[in-house]
């Protein structure tokens, strides 16, 4: 007998998801009903909501809610909601090809900093003709906050392009070949001596709020350079800002920040150091997406615990 569509609300505050995910929501037709919050109809009969950014108060309308789905790899908007119960299973998407994505975005920008290509855009505007000495990757240490299957790609693409590398995580991890692994406080501290380009991939939890700031960026070797694709909330902005003003990092490349969309008057449009990205160096797709609703779906009927689900106590 087939089953009764599981009923899902979608919860958003910053994106229209029937709109962004109208062709995953026609395919689970038959198989998720997906109603639009505070539509009018019976909100107990709601199992499961897809969230990004939701409403503050948004699970308090909805009391037999036992899943609810991120749009993306992070589910800190959903996990941080002050509505968000204990007993709602947060899952979050899973996708090999955004390990890819996020390892082009960041080799692009390590092998930018080995090859000076700031300084040649530089010398282009005012029409300066001047080779700069060159340096082989391995004279250019890499260390990667976060090591998780992400980071795992990272790693392994730099050291194949001839970077020394060196992770850090919060418990001990196998590396690939050319990567050296490091664990705990005292760990962090090795992995960072030295480091010239320095990768956050962390995911945000109470501990790793704020790990991007001047301590950290004063153990660095002077002149490092800052690839953040972490969390927003990871960095502390005016440290991050004396660093650079200071010559202590050379430059830097964020995709995340604390709110977004940027204001305009952000001080890190205008930094002639800073290279700023819209939250876009890597991305899930919508079929993704549409497979973790259906999988997560699958799990509610069943009354069992969807894959994917977040580690509460870790944060991810």
């Amino acid at each position: 007998m087939p089953l009764t569509p599981l009923r899902c609300v979608l919860l958003s505050t910053t994106l229209d998801l029937r709109d962004y995910l109208s062709s995953e929501i026609t395919r689970l037709e038959g198989h998720v009903t997906f109603i639009d919050h505070l539509d009018g109809s019976d909100a107990a009969d709601v199992q499961m909501a897809v969230g990004w950014h939701p409403q503050q108060d948004a699970f308090d309308h909805y009391p037999n809610v036992r899943a609810a789905c991120s749009i993306a790899a992070g589910a800190d908007s959903l996990l941080h909601c002050p509505s968000m119960r204990d007993g709602i299973d947060i899952v979050r998407v899973v996708e090999p090809a955004q390990a890819e994505m996020m390892s082009g975005f960041v080799v692009w920008h390590a092998i930018g900093h080995q090859r000076q290509m700031g300084a040649y855009l530089q010398q282009q505007r005012f029409k300066v003709w001047q080779r700069l000495p060159k340096r082989s990757a391995a004279d250019v240490p890499v260390g990667i906050l976060g090591y998780g299957a992400i980071g795992a790609r990272v790693a392994s693409d730099l050291a194949m392009l001839g970077f020394p590398v060196k992770v850090w995580s919060r418990t001990e991890k196998p590396t690939s070949a050319g990567v050296t692994g490091f664990q705990g406080a005292d760990g962090l501290r090795r992995m960072l001596d030295d480091t010239e380009i320095l990768v956050n991939l962390l995911p945000l939890t109470t501990e790793t709020r704020g790990i991007l700031d001047a301590a950290l960026f004063a153990l660095l070797r002077r002149g490092a350079y800052l690839v953040h694709v972490g969390r927003g909330p990871h960095l502390v902005e005016q440290d991050l800002i004396a660093a650079l003003d200071s010559g202590q990092l050379s430059g830097a490349a964020i995709d995340v920040f604390d709110v977004e969309p940027l204001r305009g008057d952000h001080m890190f449009w205008g930094h002639p150091k800073i290279v700023v990205t819209p939250h876009d160096a890597c991305d899930v797709t919508l079929s993704a997406i549409g497979g973790t609703i259906r999988a997560t779906a699958d799990a509610v009927h069943a009354g069992v615990k969807p894959k994917d689900t977040v580690d509460r106590m870790r944060g991810y």
